[in-house]
């Protein structure tokens, strides 16, 4: 197990993974021609689901190490939450792109702001972007205690980006929703976990 939570906690591991991502799902297909009759709809339709994916990951850190705190295994996993938030911030970018191209042009981007889920997309992504922008140590230091409050807006960017994608075009909940449940459980089961842990600390102070 602390063989495994070495090569889970390195850096080349991480980014081995997410860079593989990108590669076995955007990169091949493209290079080999297997993106359908619409390479730049399939192209959008990934990278979003990437940056989702990966921004869910995200989120499903700290419970986990809230709920497990002596795995070795999560808490290797959990130093890589940055390159995590930056990742699905830049496959949101290269998502975003996608669509810009896809609408072909400015003009037609524009026009896709008519349309409530694309608000909610633009949303969610600024937010990812800001987080992205002070994911550093640098911005931690500045923004003192105001940095974890800054960066718990990621939850908020999750439910704008899961409503995005659950109401875009003909509307993809059959994947929000494999997202979207085991968030929630693992926050109630977080939430839990530590109401149960103050009420033991204060029975204990109260005896």
């Amino acid at each position: 197990m602390t063989v495994l939570a070495r090569i889970l906690g390195h850096k080349l591991f991480a980014l081995a993974i997410l860079i593989g991502v990108g590669v076995w799902l955007l990169v091949i297909p493209a290079l080999t021609d297997q993106l359908g009759a619409n390479p730049l709809e399939k192209l959008l339709h990934q990278t979003g689901e990437i940056a989702i994916w990966t921004l869910g990951s995200v989120l499903a850190l700290t419970p986990l190490r809230t709920l497990f705190p002596r795995s070795r295994v999560i808490g290797a996993l959990n130093r890589h939450r940055r390159y995590l938030g930056v990742t699905a911030c830049l496959y949101g970018l290269l998502h975003f792109t996608c669509h810009f191209l896809y609408e072909g042009g400015w003009d037609g981007l524009l026009k896709s702001f008519s349309k409530p889920f694309i608000w909610l997309g633009f949303s969610g992504l600024t937010i990812l972007v800001i987080l992205a922008l002070t994911s550093n140590n640098w911005s931690a230091r500045k923004l003192g205690r105001n940095w974890k409050r800054l960066h718990r807006l990621a939850y908020l960017a999750a439910a704008l980006l899961l409503l995005h994608q659950s109401i875009a075009g003909k509307g993809h909940w059959h994947i929000a929703r494999w997202i979207v449940f085991p968030l929630v459980t693992l926050q109630l089961a977080r939430f839990v976990k530590n109401w149960l842990s103050r009420r033991r600390l204060a029975d204990a102070t109260a005896s």
